[in-house]
């Protein structure tokens, strides 16, 4: 198990794997089958549906992302916001400083939640823990700061990244068999060295 990933229980389940990857096919019950949908996880739905992890690009890496877990702001993460975020690429040092601190400062604190519970374990995962274990889990945690920062285009099934990321951790739950997910190589292919033309300005600023 991750220990950066607090979960209540494991359970089993069953896959289908088709060419196009790992498929799953939810079927009405309360099991884990009926976590995924159309809409992201559910846990409660009694219809059919095939779930499978979305096909996405642009995103960048877990190396990159780590690049902000400093204290304080370096030369190599402010060149590595130049690299991410359009936005900022002829930013003053004062100005890329002030960014590093609000990408450290979201990292750091940020807890996400995977699974609110029922056919799939409840969940959550710190951004930061993750992004310091280098291998394996980071991938999760790069994923949704690919989605939540502008880099992935959202599915239009999913009405944001909290949304997209629980669909995600559910699909590889139950390609897992039921028990928590130790592979993550399923998202690399989303992480291509992309662009992101949003702004920061929302995200907190200080620096500890």
């Amino acid at each position: 198990m991750n220990s950066q990933i607090e979960t209540k229980n494991q359970r089993r389940s069953f896959i289908k794997k088709s060419a196009a990857g790992v498929v799953v096919t939810s079927l009405p019950a309360k099991s884990v089958w009926g976590a995924c949908n159309a809409s992201g996880i559910s846990g409660g739905s009694g219809s059919t549906a095939t779930c499978e992890l979305p096909i996405l690009s642009n995103g960048r890496s877990p190396g990159s992302w780590s690049k902000f877990l400093s204290n304080n702001p370096t030369k190599v993460g402010r060149n590595k916001i130049k690299t991410m975020f359009s936005t900022y690429q002829r930013g003053s040092n004062s100005a890329l400083d002030n960014v590093y601190c609000q990408l450290h400062s979201y990292i750091m604190n940020t807890t996400i939640t995977l699974s609110n519970g029922g056919a799939i374990p409840a969940a959550t995962l710190n951004l930061g823990a993750a992004l310091g274990s280098p291998g394996g889990i980071w991938n999760l945690a790069a994923f949704y700061l690919n989605a939540k920062l502008g880099f992935y285009t959202i599915p239009m099934q999913f009405s944001d990244a909290d949304e997209l990321i629980e669909h995600v951790w559910s699909v590889l739950y139950i390609s897992n068999n039921g028990y928590t997910p130790t592979n993550f190589d399923s998202l690399n292919s989303s992480f291509t060295d992309g662009v992101s033309s949003i702004s920061l300005s929302n995200l907190a600023t200080a620096c500890s």
